[in-house]
């Protein structure tokens, strides 16, 4: 999908604070529509719970999972991971009935890491609205995700007559700190804008300011991660719309 035109974000200089893993996609972006990029993770991604996700892993291949509810990339990577390492074949995530994923960004990773094209996609890209888009059903749910994840997801499934099956897929941790010259940039706004991924980015991003001011224009993939933001004190110029990387890097450029 081409979200903008080339050399629309020359003289924008970038903040991507996306653990290191994750933030080429999106830096190769920005540099090909002329913006220049700084990556400095203000998030990390570590292991989860991996003797808990290998055995929800053993159950679905069993066919023990009636749907597989994915909220994140890294969610997806982990659930693949797990597989690999225990030798069995991705394909039997198609035991699940039903697999969801929150967003466009989730459903391609399954399609990277699995060949696989979810049954359902919300609208709107947020757990609450995965929630509220499952049908009405019974049966377990595997949800592999973060360890702050919120509990929005699992109340909504329970109402929908599910038994949701929460495991720590993957956990978030903070760097120490960023380097001095960010820190002076994001201050002195020399970094012109900075985007934001999810809620978890925007606590770590603002706890690693350590009080100083953010003068550089905020961007935020979507309504969550939007509310997230204003909860901090962080104004946001745009916001994505899909809540994906295309929407992120057109958003981007509205306000260059």
């Amino acid at each position: 999908m081409n979200t903008a035109d080339t050399g629309s974000l020359a003289g924008a200089k970038v903040l991507v604070p996306r653990a290191p893993e994750q933030a080429a996609e999106l830096s190769d972006r920005i540099r090909a529509l002329g913006g220049e990029v700084v990556e400095a993770p203000v998030l990390l991604i570590e292991p989860g719970d991996t003797d808990a996700l290998a055995v929800a892993v053993r159950e679905l291949a069993d066919g023990g999972f009636a749907a597989v509810c994915l909220t994140s990339p890294n969610g997806v990577r982990a659930l693949a991971q797990s597989l690999e390492g225990l030798g069995i074949d991705a394909e039997v995530v198609r035991q699940a009935e039903l697999i969801a994923c929150v967003g466009p960004g989730t459903a391609g990773a399954l399609v990277d890491q699995f060949g696989l094209e979810p049954d359902l996609v919300p609208r709107v890209s947020t757990t609450e609205s995965l929630g509220l888009a499952f049908p009405r059903g019974q049966g377990r749910v595997l949800l592999p995700r973060a360890d702050l994840a919120s509990l929005v997801l699992p109340e909504l499934l329970r109402a929908k007559g599910y038994d949701p099956v929460d495991v720590v897929a993957y956990r978030t941790a903070r760097p120490d700190h960023l380097p001095d010259e960010v820190l002076d940039g994001l201050q002195d706004a020399t970094i012109t804008h900075v985007v934001v991924a999810s809620p978890s980015t925007a606590q770590n991003l603002v706890a690693l300011l350590d009080g100083r001011s953010l003068r550089s224009k905020v961007v935020s993939i979507g309504p969550v991660t939007t509310a997230a933001c204003l909860k901090l004190d962080l104004d946001v110029a745009a916001e994505a719309d899909p809540h994906d990387l295309d929407g992120l890097v057109e958003a981007l450029t509205r306000v260059v």
